[in-house]
């Protein structure tokens, strides 16, 4: 009988050895480069990687004299060791780098993608149609559901919504078991039972797991990369308060109903005053001590929290300062029955939510007593996400820290609070995989690109500009103009304001040029009946840009003043003291800085008028006890503009006018300020007041 080798030898005559093993290494190595990621696989990468890895260290030692002595010592030649050191490194480490260079064509990358066109100036912003809203929820069968009864009161329940959320149910034909099996497999097998990717959460659950005569447990899951309702990833599901179905139908509407508005709310569609008729519903109910006597205090709690959470972005649309304090109050009512020890995770959510109303408050009101109470409860929130190492959930709230502080720099000068802001920001990056959550990676790297520029006005030099816009540019990797158009144009507008910056640090009016190119590339087309207020403010960092290139040769730059003053007008189209008091204040200031500059190269005293209206303007929302640096900013430059009004005609009021106001700019500077607006104040107060004496002035 013959053998194996006998019987390929006789057929395959030409068949030696070496080719043979040749070939099986060629062919175990096309498995390694086509399925890299196998077990297979890495295992056989594991087993010869290391090997492999150390032959090739003895191999580069033979080239070494001093290695070379040891080996003699050890009665070897080295000229040998190293061929075989060689062959052995040559035979084990393809493995290891085919495998990676495998898994890295397989991914998004240069060399297996062409090139992304980051820019996408010249290309038209989508059709607004594009945009609209449609919020699909499935209704899994209950389980326990004698009938399917309690899934179609749900069913029906949100079917009757108001038109203006949008929100289509459907019922998913399939049962999400709960009973004998941990709740962590049924969040699994309820990710996967929807596979139409327009349905947007899921309903699932028991109805015989609550005592009667509630229902439950039910379950409302997100999809994507949405976090649940309670705005955390973590728990994975919002566990519905166990409540009678009549009761039940009242919340999971305003739950769903909620949802459909923020959505819209992230798109800037309009919903009113929806969610108003079911808070009311919601909040009737709670005020009812005949049915909330038999409550748990989780479900007193949780229906605290959806009641605050929607009250929070009904406050939000309608602008409602009422709406936002009965939000803190039922998040603070939640809190009483949640507690850190027991219920640390729905602890921390409602920490959050209240963190994020309290935000809320003070873009409304502008009250700063509201930040640091935020802060604390961002951070007691972050404490429990970080002792359960709950990387997105803690970058979420690292990110919002970051705005915190941002805004809390915004009055207390100085740059520590800003630079808590990049800290926050990067410390975020650092918990975001951008292939699982694009989104709140894009929008962290515009947040981050934005307090660098910030924080640029403090430091010197270049590279907090440069790293602003290097930040833009990884969000214009996530962001294309015609997949997410507002997110693309906010980032291509916050590295033109860099490039305006980086433009005044070296006086390159090329950079300034380049910046109000792109600007006006952003705004061609730009859908401002969807966006007003983001177009308003890329028109004032347009104004911004034209007054520093006209800065830089103020001679030959007089044809940009009056292009600034169009912008800056054109922004407060849009802009209002009640409805954007910030960005009103700095395009009131623009105004005010590019018709004084008019007034003054022309001697026309109606420009000063006009621009001494304008800083008056912006000192209604700049004062003196909040935002001390902008508001002693303004005061100079008003006093600046009556010391010109009164240099054209005679007389001593208009430039007492100014010498007040710069005595009150300097008054109201605060410690730590940029040194040189002090000399600069300074420096107008000594030429106002000889000026002054010169006219035969005795004041001091």
């Amino acid at each position: 009988m013959r053998t194996p080798r006998q019987y390929l030898s006789e057929r395959y005559p030409w068949l030696t050895l070496a080719d043979s093993l040749a070939a099986a290494f060629v062919l175990v190595l096309a498995m390694v480069v086509i399925w890299p990621q196998t077990r297979l696989v890495s295992d056989l990468v594991l087993i010869t990687a290391i090997p492999g890895s150390i032959a090739a260290i003895l191999w580069g030692l033979t080239f070494w004299p001093k290695a070379r002595v040891q080996i003699g010592r050890l009665k070897l030649r080295y000229k040998s060791v190293r061929r075989f050191a060689g062959v052995a490194a040559l035979s084990s480490l393809p493995f290891l780098l085919l495998q990676q260079a495998s898994i890295y064509l397989r991914g998004p990358n240069i060399l297996r993608e062409p090139a992304v066109d980051v820019s996408g100036l010249s290309e038209p912003y989508p059709k607004p149609a594009k945009w609209e809203i449609r919020v699909v929820v499935a209704i899994a069968h209950l389980e326990g559901d004698d009938g399917h009864k309690t899934e179609s009161q749900l069913r029906d329940a949100l079917a009757n919504l108001d038109p203006r959320l949008h929100v289509t149910p459907v019922i998913l034909n399939r049962t999400i078991t709960l009973s004998g099996r941990p709740l962590g497999m049924a969040h699994l097998d309820a990710l996967t039972s929807v596979t139409d990717v327009r349905v947007d959460s899921l309903i699932w659950g028991g109805v015989k797991g609550a005592p009667p005569p509630a229902v439950g447990p039910l379950y409302d899951t997100e999809f994507g990369d949405n976090p649940q309702f309670g705005g955390g990833y973590l728990p994975g599901d919002f566990k519905l308060p166990e409540l009678p179905p009549d009761d039940l139908v009242k919340v999971l509407r305003l739950v769903i109903a909620t949802d459909s508005a923020q959505f819209m709310s992230e798109y800037k569609i309009e919903f009113r005053d929806a969610l108003v008729p079911l808070i009311g519903e919601a909040r009737e109910m709670l005020k009812d001590h005949g049915k909330t006597a038999g409550w748990s205090a989780d479900t007193r709690a949780r229906v605290n929290l959806v009641l605050g959470i929607a009250n929070r972005t009904s406050g939000v649309e309608l602008k409602s300062m009422d709406s936002l304090n009965a939000a803190v109050a039922y998040f603070q009512h939640a809190l009483d029955d949640w507690t850190h020890d027991r219920d640390p995770l729905e602890w921390a959510m409602a920490q959050r939510n209240l963190g994020r109303t309290l935000c809320a408050q003070y873009d409304l009101n502008m009250d700063t007593a509201l930040l640091h109470p935020a802060v604390t409860a961002f951070q007691n929130a972050m404490s429990v996400y970080q002792s359960r190492s709950d990387r997105i959930d803690v970058a979420e709230i690292q990110s919002a820290l970051g705005s915190l502080f941002e805004a809390i720099g915004r009055y207390i000068p100085g740059s520590e609070n800003i630079r808590k802001a990049v800290e926050y920001y990067r410390a975020a990056l650092n918990g975001i995989d951008p292939r699982k959550f694009p989104n709140i990676w894009g929008e962290t790297q515009i947040q981050l690109g934005n307090a660098l520029r910030v924080l640029s006005f403090w430091d010197k030099g270049t590279k907090d500009i440069e790293d602003a816009i290097a930040a833009n540019r990884e969000a214009l990797k996530i962001y294309s103009k015609q997949e997410s158009p507002m997110h693309w144009a906010e980032a291509q507008g916050q590295i033109a304001q860099s490039l305006s910056q980086l433009a005044q640090v070296a006086s390159n009016p090329d950079d300034f040029r380049q910046s109000i190119s792109l600007m006006r590339q952003i705004l061609n087309g730009y859908p401002r009946e969807r966006r007003p207020l983001e177009w308003a403010h890329i028109q004032s960092a347009l104004g911004d840009a034209l007054m520093g290139l006209y800065d830089l040769d103020p001679k030959s730059g007089a044809q940009y003043l009056e292009q600034a003053a169009i912008a800056y007008r054109a922004s407060l189209q849009e802009l209002t003291l009640e409805r954007e008091p910030i960005g009103w204040a700095q395009a009131k200031q623009g105004l005010g800085n590019a018709l004084e500059e008019l007034g003054h190269n022309n001697s026309d005293s109606t420009y000063l008028n006009q621009a001494i209206d304008a800083y008056s303007d912006s000192l209604k929302v700049y004062k003196s006890d909040q935002q001390p640096l902008q508001s002693a900013t303004v005061k100079y430059e008003l006093g600046e503009a009556f010391v010109y009004l009164g240099e054209q005609g005679p007389g001593v009021k208009y430039l007492q006018q100014g010498v007040q106001n710069y005595r009150e700019a300097l008054a109201a500077l605060p410690e730590g300020s940029p040194q040189d607006l002090r000399n600069d104040i300074q420096d107008g107060l000594k030429i106002a007041l000889d000026d002054l004496h010169q006219r035969g002035w005795k004041g001091g």
